[in-house]
């Protein structure tokens, strides 16, 4: 059985350990540091939640009967996802680490119900949660698979093009959230223009895809190789660029694996697959989460290195010396605080600026613009469609109009949200890095009234945003409505296809129009409530910066105030302080020296 190693090695630097060697020593870093005196807590719980979680969304999507679930079954090595022959995923499914295999519910009323793992059919398949009636916002399940270890998150989506439109909707919602993709197409069967338009779509957020060609013992060789050139072509053709397209058997795999059957798993074609995969995850993800939680730790300590030394210095210097640079620092420290207030009122500007003169103009645009296309389609559909009866020619007019004015606002948003996210992105970061200069500068201020070195050092921001903006597409067909089917049976043909067309065209204009004010709520919703996200854990680590100084400064005025042998006493704990700080930044450097130089050779 082909699992994740826990020695996957970056290439080129086999002298200096592998990824895992450098996260055991990153988790013993953490550990130090804890012990340091001083040290920010909130930053240091979340640099071990990083590590520990080290969260990566590997999402599995695809159209209906195609064998998602089943996928998702072989690489844990149990049937333990509901499978089968009709469309039956039909609410998100998380699966993440855990010591034993559990599940929990999570009702869209926020309750939180545990299930066995026998009774998952009951609320994630078509038969037995039929569209959703009992609310599931998803389940999540726990297991021990070394495959989601490290945090990453295999997410399990209903099939797309399948008689259920919810089921579509909810797989569109999780690709903003994909970190990589195993996209599950069927050898026996053509990829359709439904799976090529859906693959195009994940393209625009995933970092990787995985394209997996399942059921392969359906077909004979010659078959197989017909057909996985055929794909793989029709999937290079349709997004400009090749990626790696899989064979396999997930029922070869998972019954190889179960039984422990090595010529079933060979034959799968999964060991490839898994190997690939496990490529990926070391080489071109793992690097740069490490090197990034370092570096961060890296400034973390530098910090505990300043107060230290710091207070050391207050308990030698003169105290009339430190009386008057005292006030210097308060009047250091507002100005500090001034900043922060002023930078967090203009990232809240620059988020409604990018809402009004970015977004909505474009949004408009598009808004006018599919006015003008649907107008015109409907003139082609009315047609094509007149020889229909009266009714049902308005329920197919009403069909093709509700498809055309989701497919062209989720097309909007599929090219928009990636340029939303990552505006916003670069204001926060510049929030972000503005804040950091403010805190720098109440440090160097500080280090030459008190004659302490300091040495500046970047880091990652410890905020982060939901990539991605989804909305909810909603139709409630009033004008349609208005036009009961007996009154227009009761009409002659040409008179009722005249206001059938009439009427179209005007719930055509009013959809288009709701849409347009629904993504515009939306996005607005989802900027304001990013900005307070961002404000909070920016300003949290700003604000214990400060703390962190003032209490060095304090500590070291309150020792020296109960007797000289306090003092000695604590300059002896600061000077063993020091030494420990010495080494964990000495060791901090060589892991992301040895980590950066390790992924540039990666391929």
């Amino acid at each position: 059985m082909a699992l994740p190693s826990s020695d996957i090695g970056v290439p080129g630097d086999s002298s200096k350990g592998s990824l895992e060697r450098k996260r055991a020593d990153l988790e013993r870093f953490l550990r130090e540091a804890a012990a340091l005196p001083g040290l920010d807590g909130g930053a240091l719980k979340w640099l071990e939640e990083k590590l520990s979680e080290e969260l990566f969304n590997l999402v599995v999507a695809g159209q209906f009967k195609r064998g998602k679930s089943s996928i998702i079954n072989a690489l844990l090595g149990e049937a333990l996802l509901p499978a089968g022959v009709v469309p039956l995923t039909s609410v998100v499914t998380l699966i993440r680490s855990g010591k034993v295999a559990s599940a929990h519910v999570e009702f869209g009323t926020s309750e939180r119900r545990l299930i066995p793992l026998s009774q998952l059919a009951d609320y994630v398949t078509e038969r037995g949660n039929p569209n959703n009636a009992k609310g599931v916002e998803r389940v999540v399940i726990h297991h021990p698979s070394p495959w989601l270890a490290h945090g990453v998150r295999l997410v399990d989506t209903p099939g797309i093009g399948s008689v259920y439109e919810h089921n579509t909707d909810e797989a569109r919602k999780y690709l903003p959230q994909a970190d990589a993709v195993l996209f599950v197409a069927s050898v026996d069967q053509p990829v359709s223009r439904a799976e090529l338009d859906f693959l195009i779509g994940v393209r625009q957020y995933a970092g990787k895809i995985f394209c997996l060609l399942n059921k392969v013992d359906y077909l004979r060789p010659e078959e197989l190789s017909e057909s996985v050139v055929f794909s793989t072509d029709t999937v290079r053709d349709a997004l400009g660029a090749s990626i790696p397209v899989f064979p396999v058997s997930a029922r070869l795999a998972l019954e190889g694996r179960v039984s422990g059957n090595a010529d079933l798993i060979a034959r799968s074609g999964f060991s490839e697959f898994e190997e690939a995969l496990q490529r990926f995850m070391a080489e071109e993800k793992s690097a740069a989460w490490l090197t990034s939680i370092a570096r961060s730790l890296q400034r973390v300590v530098k910090q505990v290195r300043f107060t230290v030394d710091l207070e050391a210095k207050i308990l030698t210097e003169p105290l009339e010396r430190i009386e008057a640079n005292l006030g210097l620092f308060r009047r250091e420290k507002d100005k500090a605080e001034r900043d922060r207030r002023d930078f967090q009122l203009l990232l809240q500007a620059d988020a409604r600026r990018l809402l009004k003169e970015e977004v909505e103009p474009t949004l408009e645009e598009f808004k006018q613009q599919e006015q003008t296309r649907i107008g015109s389609a409907i003139e082609l559909w009315f047609s094509e469609l007149s020889e229909l009866p009266a009714g049902k020619l308005q329920s197919a007019l009403q069909e093709r109009l509700i498809a055309q004015v989701r497919g062209g606002y989720d097309s909007w948003l599929a090219r928009e949200e990636i340029e939303i996210s990552r505006a916003f992105q670069s204001l926060c970061a510049r929030f972000w890095s503005q804040m950091q200069q403010s805190v720098d500068e109440l440090m160097r201020r500080s280090s030459e009234l008190f004659a302490v070195d300091f040495e500046r050092s970047a880091a990652e921001a410890k905020w982060t945003t939901e990539s991605g903006f989804y909305y909810k597409f909603w139709y409630e067909p009033t004008s349609l409505r208005i036009l009961s089917s007996s009154v227009v049976l009761a009409l002659p043909k040409i008179l009722a296809g005249r206001l059938i067309l009439k009427r179209t065209r005007a719930t055509a204009l009013d959809l288009i129009e709701v849409h347009a004010g629904r993504i515009r709520h939306d996005l607005r919703e989802r900027l304001e409530q990013s900005v307070r996200d961002a404000q909070k854990e920016i300003v949290s680590q700003f604000e214990s910066t400060i703390l962190s100084i003032e209490r060095a400064i304090d500590g070291a005025l309150t020792t020296r105030a109960r007797s000289l042998g306090d003092a000695i006493a604590r300059r002896e704990e600061l000077a063993s302080a020091r030494a420990s700080i010495q080494g964990l930044e000495a060791g901090l450097a060589r892991t992301i020296e040895a980590t950066v130089s390790g992924s540039q050779t990666a391929v």
